[in-house]
């Protein structure tokens, strides 16, 4: 028995009942795609998910963008996304992924791929014990049972960076939020690390009945160059902090994107339009009803480490490299 091949087929079909359907279809496939950018945020309770949300509601149409975030399983997994994933152009992701990256796998390919368009805001460093532990610092995590994540999420990737730079072994267990907060109530855990923007919907959850607490981290030389300074208050979290704050770190929250396409292809065009829509719109992620970690966004800050989405850089320069206003227009003048 003969076996049609696809394209064989749909020629055939062309030639008897002509190509008018197949061309409408292909061009509708174009229009519903040529402004699509795929945005990988994070778990559902995370901040990254409000941020990509809020980044759809104002940036959506813009220059017929269409912003479609998706949950992610965290700054690790986000960047194999980015290189491997169909349909997915950016990430938000922890600027420490490619010190990471680079200790590990110096040769890995996303340090050639993957550039940033723009710092977000900073995700800061939270360590819960319970209330009757004797944990009260980083150090007396030695030894501990403690939750640095689940696998590939950017808790795991600072949580190892930090306790290897402050010399501190655990015995690690790999549990996504949900699960170590559980397995620290029952007991099967002494302490949990997670990295998140506060307020986070998760920690905020938690209430003085659960009978836990944050522990300070303060900021040590050791972590300079990849991590700030940084202070969660009991505005943030009521049920965790006596005092009015305690000290930890920060690391940035970077708006990462694959940047290994053709200068005059319509991904790199969406890119440019992007960048050009969030420089465009600044004030309307300063409004109440977006997440309140907008408040630390500048475009401008740097990143150290990594290397700024080229269009962007020109943009924040001042150069009019935006002509038109249709993702065909900006292609046409690459």
């Amino acid at each position: 028995m003969r076996i049609w091949r696809f394209p064989t087929l749909v020629i055939m079909i062309c030639a008897i009942f002509g190509a008018g359907p197949l061309h409408a279809q292909q061009s509708q496939i174009y229009e519903a795609n040529k402004g699509r950018i795929g945005l990988m945020t994070g778990s559902a309770t995370g901040t990254y998910v409000k941020i990509g949300a809020d980044l759809a509601s104002v940036l959506d149409g813009q220059y017929g963008l269409r912003i479609i975030p998706m949950l992610g399983r965290g700054s690790q997994s986000n960047i194999k996304d980015m290189l491997y994933l169909r349909a997915v152009d950016m990430g938000l992701v922890q600027s420490d992924v490619l010190t990471q990256i680079r200790l590990t796998d110096p040769y890995n390919e996303a340090l050639q791929k993957i550039s940033y368009i723009s710092k977000i805001y900073n995700e800061e460093l939270h360590i819960l014990t319970k209330r009757s532990s004797s944990i009260q610092s980083l150090a007396d995590l030695q030894n501990k049972r403690v939750s640095t994540g689940g696998s590939g999420s950017g808790t795991e990737l600072t949580a190892k960076l930090v306790l290897k730079f402050m010399d501190v072994e655990v015995k690690e267990h790999k549990l996504r939020n949900i699960d170590a907060l559980e397995a620290l109530k029952s007991g099967t855990l002494d302490a949990m690390m997670f990295v998140a923007g506060k307020p986070t919907a998760f920690a905020s959850s938690i209430s003085h009945a659960d009978n836990l607490r944050l522990i300070p981290v303060p900021y040590s030389d050791l972590l300079s160059g990849i991590y700030q300074p940084s202070q969660i208050t009991s505005h943030d979290y009521p049920a965790l902090i006596d005092g009015k704050f305690i000290e930890t770190i920060s690391v940035g929250a970077v708006l990462a994107v694959y940047d290994d396409h053709a200068k005059k292809s319509n991904r790199y065009a969406a890119f440019i339009a992007f960048s050009k829509a969030l420089l465009d719109n600044q004030a309307m992620f300063n409004k109440s009803a977006r997440h309140e970690k907008w408040s630390e966004f500048d475009p401008r800050n740097e990143v150290p480490g990594w290397r700024r989405f080229e269009p962007m850089q020109k943009l924040l320069a001042g150069e009019d490299i935006v002509k038109g206003d249709t993702i065909e227009d900006i292609m046409k003048n690459q």
